[in-house]
């Protein structure tokens, strides 16, 4: 959180935008421990908006819907920050079409509209690093992409800097897929420890799902075909003004 929160450059008295806000612990903690002055969430989770919004807070708004059906706001935000959202932006037939770019293009514009020229986007998705190279790899991709994240399709980091290209201008760059193997394996060892009450509970289904889920995920991210990518994004604009800057000194 701090790192996205660095990476958005978030300062206090801000107004932050949190596209795909989850459960709000990266909106609470822009409030909290950055001094934000108020903050706006996305979300498509029902559960999540529900959540947030039960324990009411007058600086923090949250809305049930897209980033795309978001309009251009009259106060534009000083800080835009989006964590595992990204990746579900497009789809597999959006890649087979090559019309990928175009989606990832409309969201980097949407965030230049919606905030002012000093802005910048801390921004964290997973990416593909490159293809299967054996059976086992294509079965877990296969596995990932039809059952567990169906409709979504990873983006390559040349998909986030060519689709950005001429909108933002990236300044800082992090690759922490290792970190995100740890958590994966620490998210099993949990399921496991708690093996009776998930199979009372949701059954032995769903069990087994993020059971081979984790695994199949770990594998991936251990073996470098998967990665998370953080990335500090600044706007195009905000460098122009200083270029001109320089140039009348």
């Amino acid at each position: 959180m701090a790192r996205i929160a660095t990476f958005a450059n978030v300062g206090a008295t801000h107004r932050v935008m949190d596209v795909g806000c989850g459960w709000g612990g990266l909106i609470r903690y822009a409030l909290d421990q950055r001094g934000a002055a108020s903050a706006v969430g996305l979300t498509l989770s029902t559960d999540q908006f529900n959540y947030i919004t039960q324990d009411a807070r007058e600086d923090i708004a949250v809305e049930l819907r897209s980033w795309a059906d978001y309009p251009v706001p009259a106060e534009k935000f000083d800080a835009v920050m989006s964590v595992g959202a990204f990746e579900h932006f497009a789809s597999m037939e959006d890649r087979t079409r090559n019309e990928h770019r175009t989606i990832y293009r409309k969201f980097f514009q949407w965030c230049s509209d919606i905030s002012v020229d000093s802005a910048s986007l801390g921004l964290q998705t997973i990416i593909t690093n490159r293809l299967p190279r054996d059976l086992s790899e294509v079965r877990d991709v296969r596995f990932l992409l039809e059952d567990v994240f169906k409709g979504s399709v990873l983006p390559s980091v040349d998909d986030v800097l060519m689709s950005s290209r001429s909108i933002y201008e990236a300044i800082e760059l992090r690759r922490i897929g290792k970190d995100y193997a740890r958590t994966l394996r620490e998210w099993k060892a949990t399921l496991i420890e708690n093996r009776v009450v998930v199979v009372e509970r949701y059954g032995e289904n769903l069990f087994t799902h993020y059971d081979r889920y984790f695994d199949a995920a770990e594998r991936g991210f251990s073996s470098g075909l998967v990665d998370l990518l953080q990335i500090s994004l600044r706007k195009k604009a905000a460098a122009q003004t200083r270029l001109a800057k320089v140039r009348q000194g």
